[in-house]
């Protein structure tokens, strides 16, 4: 059932910062049951990272109900072969713009890049230290999952609607991902931006979050084997 009428561009704004408000949820309410169940039995990310993901989806399930969105227009369609080489291409190409960010990073701001480091290396440890790195890989495949589908998937879609063209919605939709990494700094923040630039752009030119995903998914298992010495 698709959607009967074109929403307002209020309207649009409004789902828009539902959005940011379900993942701002997600996140706390996360971070309140990782801490509340935090034990040496269970590995901290499975609590929170399995907690974050399931929030999401429910709301985001509910927003795609509410306004009668089917989950094709988003862009979960059925996976293809052609998909991998999609997404490991995507990925090359994210690899690309983080050594150019990097090396711009460090021209105009020596040592910051190497606290952004420090911190994100004192993040993963406290998540996922510990996880064997086939475990850390599926774990990230979940993230990447639900993050691609509200990002690429709901936001992108809504940001398409409100803002006219290409660029506009992708630099709408990838602004609030990277502000939802806020936790990393601005480093952090404009990085992942950056990242989301090149996934919603290539989810808009394949139509299909897959590419997206794969990419996603092993961008984070890399960077976290990297950073944990996996």
């Amino acid at each position: 059932m698709a959607e009967s009428s074109r929403p307002t561009r209020l309207a649009l704004t409004g789902e828009l910062a539902l959005a940011v408000a379900l993942v701002l949820f997600a996140g706390i309410t996360a971070a309140v049951i990782g801490s509340a169940f935090a034990g040496p039995a269970t590995p901290l990310a499975l609590q929170v990272v399995l907690a974050q993901g399931l929030i999401i989806l429910a709301g985001l399930y509910s927003l795609l109900r509410w306004r009668a969105i089917p989950w094709s227009a988003i862009g979960l369609v059925r996976p293809q072969l052609r998909d991998l080489p999609r997404g490991l291409t995507v990925l090359l190409v994210v690899f690309l713009c983080n050594g150019v960010f990097a090396g711009l990073v460090m021209l105009l701001s020596p040592g910051a890049l190497e606290q952004h480091h420090a911190r994100l290396t004192d993040v993963a440890g406290f998540l996922v230290g510990g996880l064997p790195l086939a475990a850390i890989a599926a774990l990230m495949l979940f993230v990447a999952l639900y993050e691609e589908l509200l990002a690429r998937g709901f936001l992108l879609h809504r940001s398409r609607l409100l803002l006219a063209g290409i660029w506009p919605p992708v630099m709408l939709s990838s602004l609030l991902f990277g502000l939802g990494h806020g936790y990393q700094g601005w480093i952090g923040i404009a990085q992942t931006a950056l990242v989301g630039i090149v996934l919603a752009r290539a989810t808009l030119h394949w139509n299909t979050l897959w590419p997206a995903i794969i990419a996603h998914a092993a961008l984070n298992t890399v960077a976290l084997g990297l950073l944990l010495g996996a």
